[in-house]
């Protein structure tokens, strides 16, 4: 189950994130039925991807947040906080990008995010997630658990302070202004930065960008739990596992070649004919991957209980397939409810649930979204973590600072020629 878990994950990765290649294969249009579910899996493969380059100079780059003897053994291949910076040759606006819920600064979209950036001009510097397992175990964070947006705002904001400070001797990085974006969660995460921002001002953002941002996390990540419920489906689950394997397998190994591209897999799913329930299906197993890796994450450095032993200090050579498991069966909003809520709590006796979940949206900061000029959005009509009447919501709010995307799933369109073209509309004030 693990196994095919991991690679029909793979497979969804790859679809969604594959880096560009030269241009005729990039103007390549599949023809697989259009739904949200698709798009977001496969990517919003019936427009032809934007012309982005096929490589540009990364620079991975690691900072010190805090002690390795503060870090839990079982994690000491985290000793540092890994970021990338791509730079240009003389001074120029610098971008921070925000990585989604689990994601890590160098995932798929985050690419596609920082070749757009770096070919308009931009200084780009990405961050992973606060829910990022790395970011997780550096973070000096000993109260919050990740997803309360204003703490997560405060750690990522003194993040970025100290990354900008190393960026600054070590590369010799020059800034003109500054900007900041993020897509799903760090599309949130911008939102409260941005508010920090005005209080702090170290940074004084010119433009802020939220691509499809949830609006509150808790409906969002209950909409994604829903699509794969082990727990009261796990038969029926394995078994359509157990389908969609086989029809993958058939598929490629009837493939002329053997290479792995997203070409290929486009033609894969088109054989396979997935099904909406296959496709949801898919989509939950992704999502329970990274939130499996999160909560451990969390439940480690936070010594939860929730699926590690209390007041055990795990080791570098224990077995995790136990906590793994664990991990995999426990929903987020299980989690929120057994352990994100009850030590936000313990600072507060009287917060409850309801509170709890109006921190960890858009509702908390409305006034702030509505006045700022400077913050815009970015989504899509048919996202598959907006609740009923949150697209309207988000109308609402940002008004003519919104475009709304009448197709492309949860992210499904990020790299292609349409979403591009806005994005860098939206800033073509930001480059001096």
């Amino acid at each position: 189950m693990r196994f095919v878990t991991g690679l029909l994950v793979v497979l969804i990765t790859a679809c969604s994130s594959q880096p560009q290649k030269e241009m005729a294969e990039t103007k390549t249009v599949c023809d697989l039925t259009y739904s949200r579910y698709q798009a977001t899996v496969t990517g919003y493969c019936q427009e032809p991807r934007a012309d982005l380059l096929a490589s540009v100079p990364v620079i991975n780059k690691s900072i010190t947040i805090k002690p390795l003897a503060k870090i839990p053994e079982v994690f000491w291949f985290n000793k540092k906080m890994n970021f990338s910076l791509l730079k240009q040759e003389s001074i120029a606006p610098v971008i921070f990008v925000i990585a989604g819920t689990g994601a890590g600064y160098d995932s798929g979209k985050m690419i596609s995010l920082q070749k757009n950036f770096y070919q308009q001009g931009y200084h780009v510097i990405s961050l992973s997630s606060p829910t990022f397992a790395n970011f997780i175990v550096n973070s000096n964070n000993t109260k919050y658990m990740p997803g309360n947006l204003a703490h997560d705002a405060k750690e990522l904001y003194d993040v970025m302070e100290l990354v900008w400070q190393q960026v600054q001797v070590e590369d010799q990085v020059q800034a003109s202004s500054f900007a900041i974006t993020g897509y799903s969660l760090g599309g949130a995460h911008s939102a409260f930065v941005s508010l920090l921002d005005e209080e702090r001002r170290v940074f004084n953002f010119e433009k802020v960008l939220l691509i499809n941002p949830p609006v509150s996390l808790y409906q969002s990540v209950s909409i994604l739990d829903q699509y794969f419920d082990l727990r009261n489906n796990r038969h029926a689950a394995v078994a359509m596992f157990d389908q969609i394997f086989e029809r993958f397998s058939d598929g490629y190994s009837a493939q002329e070649s053997s290479n792995f591209d997203q070409d290929s897999i486009f033609s894969l799913f088109k054989n396979a004919n997935l099904t909406e329930a296959e496709l949801k299906l898919l989509i939950g197993a992704s999502f329970r991957m990274s939130s499996s890796d999160m909560i451990f994450a969390l439940d480690a450095s936070f010594n939860s209980g929730a699926i590690t032993y209390k007041n055990h200090d795990i080791d570098k050579f224990e077995s995790l397939t136990h906590s793994m498991q664990r991990a995999s069966d426990i929903t987020f909003v299980n989690y929120f409810e057994g352990a994100m809520l009850p030590r936000a709590q313990l600072e507060d006796a009287n917060l409850t649930k309801d509170d709890l979940i109006h921190r960890y949206s858009l509702h908390a900061i409305e006034d702030y979204l509505k006045k700022s000029d400077k913050i815009y959005l970015v989504t899509n009509s048919d996202d598959i973590i907006l609740a009923s009447g949150e697209v309207e919501y988000l109308e609402s709010i940002f008004t003519k600072r919104a475009k709304i995307f009448p197709r492309g799933g949860h992210c499904g369109n990020m790299d292609r020629v349409s979403f591009i073209d806005h994005v860098n509309a939206t800033f073509s004030q930001g480059v001096k």
